[in-house]
């Protein structure tokens, strides 16, 4: 049974919903932590509180014209805790700058998920700006960037020094793609950002990037 199934079986049975609440806390509490920037304490955390409430709210609400179930509740997820951080002047970023309210659900899923976005980069001291001042100007630059993403992102060793260290495992890279170490200094937030879309939770983000794709659009 998928993810929409359960749902509709959960709206029914209280305990398959209390069961599918149980099961996806680590799906909401990673949510919270990449919308938030923090860790999550799962025993006493009023955004954990908020995210639960949120995740049962879209469980009730949910219904196949919103798509995934796992794209809307995590839209949700944000919608609420935006109010809740607003409330209580909690703002960990100028959220008026990228939400808006809206009643189009895909315009608003594209500005929280940049959101997201943007506080994964800054846990590599990475802005926007510094993407479009890093982003190749050259097709074929570009492809070499995508290339080494994609390595990093297939090889479980490369992409866990990634998040350890915040920064790219460059020896290796050239070791393994014979790019110039250069080039890979060059281009390192740009690289570091592909990476971020492609191993993230950023489904809007995603489908810019493809391991043929000659151009990565951020």
């Amino acid at each position: 049974m998928d993810i929409n199934d359960r749902v509709y079986a959960a709206k029914k049975d209280p305990s398959e919903r209390e069961k599918l609440i149980e099961e996806y806390t680590p799906f909401i509490i990673k949510q919270l932590s990449l919308f938030t920037n923090k860790y999550i304490d799962e025993k006493n955390s009023d955004e954990l509180s908020i995210g639960l409430i949120a995740f049962n709210e879209a469980i009730d609400s949910f219904d196949d014209t919103k798509g995934s179930f796992l794209s809307f509740s995590s839209l949700l997820i944000k919608r609420r805790l935006i109010d809740f951080l607003r409330q209580n002047q909690q703002n960990t970023i100028p959220l008026e700058l990228y939400v808006e309210k809206s009643t189009d659900y895909e315009a608003e899923n594209r500005k929280l998920e940049m959101i997201s976005f943007v506080n994964l980069l800054s846990l590599y001291n990475i802005t926007l700006d510094d993407l479009v001042k890093q982003s190749p100007k050259h097709a074929d630059t570009r492809k070499i960037a995508t290339k080494i993403a994609y390595t990093i992102f297939e090889n479980r060793g490369l992409l866990e020094y990634l998040k350890s260290k915040k920064n790219l495992p460059i020896k290796d890279l050239v070791n393994i793609l014979k790019v110039s170490r250069k080039t890979i200094e060059k281009h390192r937030k740009y690289i570091i950002a592909l990476v971020i879309i492609i191993s993230e939770d950023l489904p809007l983000l995603k489908q810019y990037i493809s391991p043929e794709s000659e151009v990565s659009k951020i």
